[in-house]
């Protein structure tokens, strides 16, 4: 016999509690646990560069909801506004650039399924920081660009951001 299970909504969604540690994707709820502090250097060291050329007011880091469409509700980890939503929303709408830091747990659907979708949506560039391969990727509507070591790797989308991975990944101090 075969159990029947109904997919969750963008409404559905909207319903949760805030802070709700969830995303919705392909109509399934996808809970993961908190980030590791390697993820959050990373992260924190990708913010302080995007903050130098990206208005304060258009920088959000998750949680911040991404309604892609009725079954698609992402929560990159860091993206760049378009367009600023009302200041009561927790959906900043569709962004100009999302990244995500990848994790053994979440590279597969961040690299796969929500980049295709946030590519599809119009996002015009998506970032994935691999902190374990030690490269970032720029995926965008006419192709893929990465880089590892020393290689400065630039974005066409906001004018002067540039990573080397290698100072990125470099070590806390």
């Amino acid at each position: 016999m075969e159990t029947m299970t109904a997919l969750f909504t963008r409404t559905d969604y909207a319903r949760l509690p805030e802070g709700f540690p969830a995303q919705l994707v392909a109509g399934e709820l996808v809970r993961e646990p908190a980030p590791t502090y390697g993820h959050q250097y990373v992260q924190r060291r990708l913010v302080t560069l995007l903050d130098k050329l990206v208005p304060g007011d258009r920088l959000v880091f998750a949680p911040a909801d991404v309604g892609i469409d009725d079954f698609n509700v992402f929560q990159p980890d860091i993206v760049v506004l378009r367009d600023l939503p009302p200041v009561t929303s927790s959906d900043v709408g569709i962004p100009l650039v999302a990244i995500e830091i990848l994790s053994p747990g979440t590279a597969s659907r961040d690299r796969g399924y929500k980049r295709g979708l946030l590519l599809a949506a119009g996002v015009l560039e998506v970032w994935l920081v691999d902190p374990a391969a030690r490269t970032v990727e720029v995926h965008a509507a006419d192709g893929l660009r990465a880089a590892s070591g020393s290689t400065p790797l630039a974005s066409r989308a906001i004018p002067g951001f540039e990573v080397v991975p290698a100072v990125l990944f470099a070590p806390p101090r």
